[in-house]
């Protein structure tokens, strides 16, 4: 993370993903938990695309949902209420997304799971060397799409 001046026209006013970092001007910055959601898009990405993403990451779905999910695994490491991270006028809904991660549910997690970062508590013995959501066993996405995890 580096603290710097952003464009005003950011989706995400004052957070701009630069090649793997977080740019932050907190003078725009609106919730600081916005930070600890787009470091999640960061550590999601395909190491190619993280050090060449500017600005805005490509529409998926997929990786929105891992970022989700890391984001909440984030806020537990952290000890940081949920509400910090998703905040009532988060863009996914912040009470939905508290009531169902506390709730245990675990969008997002089968692909932090694919990619060698977590496991569902309930995952095949094949990803037993893997630590149960909310922990992780590594914070950064390491495979490239067309490669299948090791192991």
């Amino acid at each position: 993370m580096r603290r710097g001046a952003v464009p005003d026209d950011l989706l995400l006013p004052g957070v701009l993903i630069d090649r793997g970092t977080l740019l932050v001007d907190e003078a725009r910055l609106l919730f600081p938990g916005d930070v600890l959601h787009e470091a999640g898009h960061v550590a999601v990405l395909p190491p190619s695309e993280r050090e060449r993403t500017v600005g805005l990451l490509p529409a998926d779905g997929g990786q929105e949902m891992a970022a989700l999910a890391w984001s909440y695994a984030a806020a537990v490491a952290f000890s940081l209420p949920l509400d910090v991270v998703f905040h009532d006028k988060f863009k996914a809904g912040g009470r939905w997304l508290r009531e169902s991660f506390t709730a245990g549910v675990p969008f997002g997690v089968p692909l932090l799971q694919w990619w060698e970062m977590t496991r569902l508590p309930d995952a095949p013995p094949a990803f037993d060397h893997l630590t149960p959501f909310p922990a992780m066993t590594r914070w950064l996405r390491d495979h490239e799409p067309a490669a299948a995890p090791p192991g």
